[in-house]
Formats: structure tokens, sequence, C-alpha cells
């Protein structure tokens, strides 16, 4: 994906998301469990001081959510399927957002995140804005052929 892509920031802040939360329940896919334990072992060495890591749960069909496992609260979304606002949203089926969310988290690894400054990338440390990026992706495709 390129970072021209209005789902980008999205795609970011899911990244992010996998990297600074502690106690991450991530319901998906089957294909997705190693993948989440890779992801762990990775934590482990890069954030020795991280004593929770993401927990996996399978999930039923193409889609992937971010939940606070002691709030049973939905932080992000990948799906086809549009949440509630709340809710940060990224517009792709599963195998394709996967793909994204961890490529970008590894960059983000290896340029020290969540540890160094400003190396989330533009606008990283305020809030989030879903309204903003929802907005931005619609306008988008009506836009794209």
């Amino acid at each position: 994906m390129r970072i021209t892509d209005p789902r980008w920031p999205a795609v970011r802040e899911l990244a992010r998301t996998l990297l600074r939360t502690e106690g991450l329940m991530i319901q998906g896919p089957s294909w997705l469990e190693p993948l989440i334990h890779q992801l762990n072992v990775r934590l482990g060495d890069v954030q020795p001081s991280r004593t929770r890591f993401s927990k996996f749960d399978p999930g039923e069909g193409n889609k992937i959510f971010l939940c606070l496992q002691e709030k049973k609260q939905t932080l992000a979304q990948c799906s086809e399927e549009e949440p509630p606002l709340e809710v940060v949203w990224l517009p792709m089926d599963a195998e394709s957002g996967w793909a994204a969310i961890s490529t970008v988290t590894n960059d983000l690894l290896n340029a020290g995140y969540p540890g160094c400054l400003g190396c989330g990338g533009p606008h990283t440390e305020g809030e989030w804005d879903e309204p903003s990026s929802r907005k931005n992706m619609d306008e988008e495709q009506k836009f794209t052929p």
C-alpha cells in the first residue's frame, strides 16, 4: 500500500495500537493466530519491559478486531463493513489488511516505536480523528474510478 492511499493513516493507527496497547485481544481468522504469536515474540525482544501481550481469539468472517481484553471494548476493526464511529476502521478484507498492518508494524518497530518521539509519522502524537479519517477515505473513493 502506498502512503498516498487514503487508508494509509488508518493502517498506521492500527499498527501503533498493536505496539502501544497492552492487554489487546485480537479476533480474526484462524490463519492469524501464528502471526500474532510471531508479533508477540518480536515485541518481547524489542520491548523487554513489556509484560502483557496480545491474545488471539478466532473469529468468524473476513474481519480483524482489536479489543481491550478487560473492557471488552473494540478499538479498531479491519473489515468491509463500517463499524461505529468510535472504532478505528480500516476498510479492507482481513488478509490484505493484515499484510498492510504487519508491514507498518515491523517498520515502526525497526524505527524504535513506541519509544521514539515522532517515528510514528506525522500527526501521531495527538488524538486519532476517526471522523476525518472516514471523510478522507470517502472523498477519495468518489474521485477514484
